[in-house]
């Protein structure tokens, strides 16, 4: 009878996977998505990012600046998970008097002793605790990363806010449809344990800027959907995910965001600006449709939801968008056919504020 040896695992010490998923998290995935990125790449993407590369250089020393307390500050707590996919890490901006410790939250209930009943950390006013803000970064849905949002963090921390700066999958590593999970994985990871980190789970107001505005009003009204569907019920996106409401939220700040990409226009000028469109459309999960790409873009549209889903307006919060005249980025026109968007779908916001142009503002009342 022939023995047959019984199998042994290797098991590695502690450093040796600690360095191993370091090597594969910081170089092995970012070549291997270099190099599916290479095949969209055009002659103008190399031109604008030489481009890119030499304002970074005349902007250096700020730059440096805000690294050094990125990095150094107590202050900020990096790299925080929030779910289970790649890239689902966060930043936490912390003001004096909050503090986060993830041993001690319990992930079920997302509190940590003593914040349960009391208030959280001894941190904010009497309602027990201080304003969070959920930061969604913009970058084309390609170069989008948490740490774009520093400044603004800081600063808005330094104002006694608490900031939490998402990172999310990126094309081609995720589609929108990915992307938006992460976000609403996000925003219910912090409505969740508000209170373990000093803060207000009844101010918490989520702010996307560029791409990342368009990815949280996404995530906001598919939240809603789900919720409007099942007749009211929150309902969960993930099995390790905090249930949320977009009725809990406190507010929804889009500052120059993109709210319709089924707008041939919005593609054509995306095209002009470099982003082609067959890598939009692939982006926009319409990619494999051929010649029937744009009928499927609809379902990445905010404005298209606001149209095609009865109700879902109902259970959006206070909206405000903030646009320039001036973007060359993402047209001002987007801002404002969401805002039409939202008014005729019967938004209960209070207002909607425009900037268009710079010198003077706009309101816009989003009930009919």
């Amino acid at each position: 009878m022939r023995h047959v040896m019984p199998s042994r695992r290797i098991r590695l010490p502690a450093f040796a996977k600690a360095t191993l998923r370091f090597i594969v998290r910081n170089v092995i995935v970012p070549l291997w998505l270099t190099l599916r990125l290479i095949a969209y790449v055009r002659v103008g993407w190399l031109i604008k990012f030489c481009g890119l590369v030499a304002f970074a250089a005349v902007l250096s020393p700020a730059f440096f600046r805000i690294a050094w307390t990125y990095y150094t500050s107590r202050r900020v707590k990096r790299d925080i998970l929030y779910g289970s996919s790649p890239r689902n890490r966060l930043d936490l901006y912390l003001p004096e008097g909050c503090h986060y410790d993830a041993s001690a939250v319990d992930d079920k209930s997302g509190t940590s002793p003593g914040t349960a009943g009391g208030d959280a950390n001894d941190a904010g006013d009497e309602s027990g605790g201080r304003p969070v803000i959920v930061f969604v970064t913009g970058g084309m849905w390609i170069i989008g990363y948490k740490a774009w949002g520093a400044l603004l963090s800081l600063t808005l921390m330094k104002q006694g806010f608490i900031v939490a700066s998402l990172d999310y999958r990126n094309f081609p590593q995720g589609t929108v449809g990915d992307m938006t999970q992460d976000v609403s994985n996000g925003i219910g990871w912090v409505a969740k344990r508000a209170r373990s980190f000093g803060g207000d789970a009844k101010k918490i107001f989520v702010v996307g800027q560029s791409a990342g505005a368009h990815l949280a009003s996404s995530a906001i009204l598919r939240q809603a959907e789900y919720e409007t569907s099942l007749g009211g019920s929150v309902i969960d996106y993930g099995t390790a995910v905090a249930r949320w409401s977009p009725r809990d939220l406190a507010g929804f700040v889009g500052i120059s965001g993109v709210y319709a990409p089924d707008d041939r226009a919005l593609a054509e000028h995306f095209n002009r600006k470099g982003l082609h469109k067959e890598v939009f459309w692939s982006i926009m999960e319409a990619g494999y449709s051929g010649a029937r790409a744009e009928e499927a873009l609809p379902r990445a549209s905010p404005c298209a939801m606001l149209r095609d889903i009865p109700g879902v307006a109902s259970s959006l919060p206070a909206v405000l968008l903030c646009h320039g005249n001036a973007d060359g980025s993402a047209p001002p026109s987007e801002s404002a056919r969401f805002a039409e968007a939202l008014r005729a779908a019967g938004s209960q916001a209070r207002s909607i504020i425009h900037w268009f142009p710079y010198d003077r503002v706009r309101v816009v009342n989003a009930v009919p």
